[in-house]
C-alpha cells in the first residue's frame, strides 16, 4: 500500500483541483440526494392536505420540515392544497425547482470530473517524468542486468495501470463512501432495527471484496510481469530482424511470444474471474437484505411501528446503500491492480545509482598534464577481475593506444575512464584529481567517444551529430563533418543532406557511414580526451588512411586513447599498451613490442597471416 500512497503523493500536488473536485463531487451528491427527498416529501405533503384537508400529515413534522422554515414551508403547501389550481402549479413549481438543482448538480459534476482528471493526469505526467530522469540516472551496470523489454514495460502496461487506479480512488472511493454513509444516515433516521439488520450484512460482503482484492492484485502482478516477458521478446525480435530472416527464425520468435501471450493472458482471465466472483454475491446478499427488510417491515407497518411510506422510503435508501457498495468493490478490485503496478514503478524508482557524484564534487579544470590509472582493478561480477592492478600515466597530447585479445579488459578501461562504472580498487586521476571527487558533467564534456558499438538516434544527420547540444552553429557542424570524412557523402549521397532522417540505430546508412558521422559528433566537443574504441572497423583502407591524417591534424595538443585490434590503426599512437586478461603485458613502440610481448607478436602474426582480420 506504502508505493501506491507515493503514486497519490503525485496526485496530491495538484491538491486544490483534489480538494476542489472532492467538494463538488461531495456537493452533487448531497444535492442529488436533498433534492429528491425534498421532491417526494413535499409532493406527499401536498397531496395530503389535498386529499385529506383538515388532517395533518405526519411528514410534515419529520426531517427538515420539523423546523422554522421547514413549517413555513408546510403552512405554504396546505394553502395550495386548497385550490386544485394552486395544487397543480404548485406541483410544477416543485418540478420545475428539482430541474433547477438538476442543473446545479450537472455543472457540479462536470467540475468533479474535470479538477479531478486534470489532476490525476498531471500527477501522472510528474511521475513519468521523473521515472524517466531515474532510469537515464541510473549507472550502466542496471542496463546491463535489466532488459530492454523489461525496461519498456515499466513505462507501458505498469504506468497503464497506475493512471485507472490513481483516478478510481479520488474518482469514485471519496464520493461513493460519502453516497454510502449518507445512505446508512438516512436509513438510520427513518427506523433503526431495520438499519441494523442492513448494517449486519455489511460484514460479509467487506470480507468478500477483501479476498477478492487480495486475488485481483496477485493475478495483476504476475499479469504485469508476463507482459514484460512479452515486451522483452518484441524488443529483441525488432531489434534482430536481421538476424532472425537471415536464419529463418520467424516462427520460432512467433512461438516465443505466443507462448508468453497464453501465459498473461491465464493470469488476465484469472484476475477477471475474480472480479467476477464478487458480482452474484453482492447481488444475493442485496437481495437477501431486501427480502428480509421487506418482510420485517411489513409487520411493522401492520402493527403499527411503522407507516407504508417510510418504508418505502426506507427501501429506497436500502438502495441507495447498495449501489455505492457496488461502485466500492469495483474501485476496490482498481485499487488492488494498481497496487501492484506501483510495487513495480517504484521498485525502479528505489534503484540508486551505482556511480554517485559526491555532494561536494568540483568541476575538473581543461586537462592539461596526465591521465594516471593507479593501480585499478575492476570486476563486473566479484571477484573475477576483469582489469587488474592496471597502472599507466598517459601524459597530455600524447597518443595511446590499448590492444589486447578479445576480453582483456580494453573497453572497460574506458568505461572506467568516462565512470559509468567506479574500480573496485585503485584510483584514476585526471592531472592529479580523483575522477570520483569532479562533477560528471564537467568529466564527459572534456571527452569525445566513439563507441564500438555506434549509436545513433533516429533524427537528422545535424542533430546526430550535435547531439545533446544545440548551440553549435551549422558551420561548426559541417566542419566536424569534413574531419570526420562525413561532408561528403552527406551531401552528395543523402537525399536531403544534413537534414536527411538516419532511420533506427542508422538503418539507413552503411556502417562506414555510421561510424563517420558517430566520429563527427566526438570531434564536434572540441574534446580535450579523445577515444576512439575500433572507430574505425567499418571503413575500408583507404578511407581510414585518409581519415588518420585528419585525425593527425586534429589530435595535436589533445590526449587520444585508440582501442583497435587492426594494426593498421596504430600508426598514430605514440606508445602501445598491451593487454593480457585485464593486466598490463607491455608498453612500448611496435618494435619494441615485437621482441618483449609474446601477446602482441601473436596478435601482429595472426593479421599478418590474415590481413582482412579486424
Amino acid at each position: 500500500m506504502r508505493n501506491y500512497l507515493r503514486y497519490l503523493a503525485f496526485i496530491w500536488r495538484y491538491k486544490l483541483r483534489v480538494i476542489g473536485a472532492i467538494l463538488s463531487g461531495l456537493t452533487a451528491e448531497a444535492l442529488d440526494i436533498f433534492s429528491v427527498a425534498f421532491y417526494l416529501a413535499s409532493n406527499e405533503i401536498l397531496l395530503s392536505f389535498y386529499f385529506f384537508p383538515g388532517t395533518r400529515p405526519s411528514m410534515a413534522d419529520k426531517f427538515f420540515f420539523k423546523h422554522h422554515y421547514g413549517q413555513q414551508l408546510v403552512a405554504f403547501l396546505e394553502e395550495q392544497a386548497k385550490s386544485k389550481t394552486a395544487l397543480m402549479w404548485t406541483v410544477v413549481g416543485l418540478g420545475f425547482s428539482l430541474f433547477c438543482m438538476a442543473i446545479i448538480h450537472a455543472v457540479l459534476v462536470f467540475l468533479r470530473r474535470y479538477l479531478l482528471e486534470s489532476a490525476a493526469q498531471r500527477g501522472w505526467m510528474d511521475l513519468l517524468n521523473r521515472l524517466f530522469e531515474r532510469v537515464s540516472g541510473l549507472s550502466m551496470r542496471f542496463f546491463s542486468q535489466r532488459s530492454l523489454g523489461h525496461t519498456m514495460s515499466t513505462f507501458g502496461p505498469d504506468l497503464g495501470e497506475l493512471a485507472m487506479g490513481g483516478r478510481s480512488i479520488f474518482a469514485h472511493a471519496i464520493r461513493d463512501t460519502f453516497s454510502l454513509l449518507a445512505g446508512l444516515g438516512a436509513c438510520f433516521l427513518i427506523n433503526v432495527r431495520l438499519s441494523l439488520l442492513v448494517f449486519g450484512a455489511l460484514p460479509v460482503l467487506l470480507y468478500v471484496f477483501k479476498r477478492v482484492g487480495d486475488m485481483v492484485r496477485r493475478y495483476t502482478t504476475k499479469g504485469l510481469e508476463k507482459r514484460a516477458d512479452a515486451m522483452k521478446i518484441l524488443a529483441e525480435t525488432v531489434q534482430g530482424m536481421m538476424v532472425i530472416k537471415a536464419y529463418d527464425a520467424e516462427e520460432y520468435q512467433r512461438e516465443r511470444f505466443r507462448g508468453t501471450s497464453r501465459r498473461m493472458l491465464h493470469y488476465d482471465l484469472r484476475r477477471t474471474l475474480a472480479k467476477a466472483l464478487s458480482d452474484p454475491v453482492t447481488e444475493l446478499v442485496y437481495r437477501a437484505c431486501i427480502f428480509v427488510v421487506g418482510a420485517y417491515g411489513v409487520y411493522l407497518v401492520v402493527n403499527a411501528h411503522l407507516e407504508v411510506s417510510m418504508l418505502f422510503l426506507f427501501l429506497i435508501g436500502v438502495k441507495r446503500v447498495y449501489d455505492p457498495l457496488n461502485k466500492l468493490r469495483d474501485v476496490n478490485n482498481e485499487i488492488q491492480a494498481c497496487r501492484a503496478a506501483a510495487d513495480r514503478v517504484f521498485a525502479i524508482m528505489d534503484v540508486q545509482p551505482e556511480v554517485l557524484e559526491k555532494p561536494n564534487a568540483a568541476s575538473l579544470p581543461p586537462h592539461s598534464v596526465d591521465i594516471a590509472f593507479d593501480h585499478v582493478s575492476f570486476a563486473y561480477e566479484p571477484p573475477d577481475d576483469v582489469v587488474h592492478d592496471f597502472h599507466l600515466t598517459i601524459r597530455a597530447g600524447e597518443v595511446i593506444a590499448i590492444v589486447g585479445e578479445n576480453g582483456s579488459g580494453k573497453s572497460t578501461l574506458v568505461s572506467l575512464l568516462l565512470r559509468f562504472y567506479d574500480p573496485t580498487q585503485g584510483a584514476i586521476r585526471i592531472d592529479g584529481m580523483d575522477i570520483r571527487e569532479v562533477t560528471q558533467t564537467s568529466l564527459r564534456r572534456q571527452i569525445g567517444y566513439v563507441s564500438q558499438s555506434v549509436v545513433l538516434f533516429n533524427d537528422t544527420v545535424r542533430h546526430n551529430i550535435a547531439f545533446g547540444d544545440t548551440h553549435y552553429s551549422d558551420e561548426q557542424i559541417e566542419q566536424a563533418a569534413r574531419v570526420a570524412l562525413a561532408h561528403d557523402f552527406v551531401v552528395n549521397d543523402l537525399p536531403n543532406g544534413y537534414e536527411t532522417l538516419v532511420g533506427e540505430g542508422g538503418a539507413k546508412l552503411s556502417g562506414g557511414q555510421r561510424q563517420r558521422i558517430a566520429l563527427a559528433r566526438a570531434l564536434l566537443r572540441d574534446p580535450r580526451i579523445l577515444i576512439l574504441d575500433e572507430a574505425t572497423s567499418a571503413m575500408d583502407a583507404e578511407a581510414e588512411h585518409r581519415l588518420e591524417a585528419q585525425l593527425a591534424s586534429f589530435a595535436r595538443g589533445r590526449t587520444v586513447i585508440l582501442i583497435a585490434h587492426r594494426f593498421s590503426a596504430l600508426r598514430l599512437a605514440d606508445r602501445i599498451v598491451v593487454l593480457d586478461r585485464g593486466r598490463t603485458e607491455a608498453v612500448g613502440s611496435h618494435d619494441e613490442l615485437l621482441s618483449t610481448s609474446p601477446t602482441y607478436r601473436n596478435l601482429y602474426q595472426k593479421q599478418a597471416a590474415n590481413p582482412g582480420a579486424r
